[in-house]
This record gives structure tokens, C-alpha cells and sequence, in this order.
């Protein structure tokens, strides 16, 4: 670990520590994923990068909760519903 010139930012690997509760994360991204981001940013219509993983983090741990707890997944159009099985 290595003191910042702020003396709050400490190195932990490609993890950055600021101040107490904040932290920066440097990532690399292939092309086509950086263009995944850059589409789901648009669709969702978020002002930021990181605006849409923090979404992508909430609702990943909330699906989570809920397929831990038992819960199934449907998709529901016109009254039909389909039930979905995510493999992660």
C-alpha cells in the first residue's frame, strides 16, 4: 500500500481507497463490451458510465437475493408468461 499525495488515497492494487467510503475501481473492458456499456447507458438513458454499473450492481444483487430465497423468474406479455433460467 502506498500514501497518496492527500494523504487519504491508499493503492490496493487496481483498487484505489478515497477518503473513507469511496472508491475507484480501474477496469478494462474489451471493444465489444465497452460498447455494451455505452448501449445500455444510452437505452437506459443514464448520464454516466458508472451510473449504469451501480444500477447493474443493485440489480444483480437483488436477483440474487431473490434466487437465493427460491424465488423463479417469468416473463410475463399478454398474459403469457414464460419462465426464465439464468445460468449465473
Amino acid at each position: 500500500m502506498s500514501n497518496g499525495s492527500n494523504g487519504n488515497e491508499v493503492n490496493e492494487g487496481s483498487v484505489q481507497r478515497i477518503e473513507k467510503r469511496k472508491y475507484r475501481l480501474q477496469i478494462y473492458l474489451s471493444s465489444e463490451a465497452y460498447e455494451r456499456l455505452l448501449a445500455i447507458r444510452q437505452l437506459a438513458e443514464a448520464h454516466t458510465n458508472v451510473e449504469v454499473i451501480r444500477n447493474a450492481l443493485r440489480l444483480y444483487e437483488w436477483f440474487l437475493e431473490q434466487k437465493k430465497e427460491g424465488y423463479k423468474f417469468h416473463l410475463v406479455k399478454d398474459e403469457k408468461a414464460l419462465e426464465v433460467e439464468l445460468m449465473f
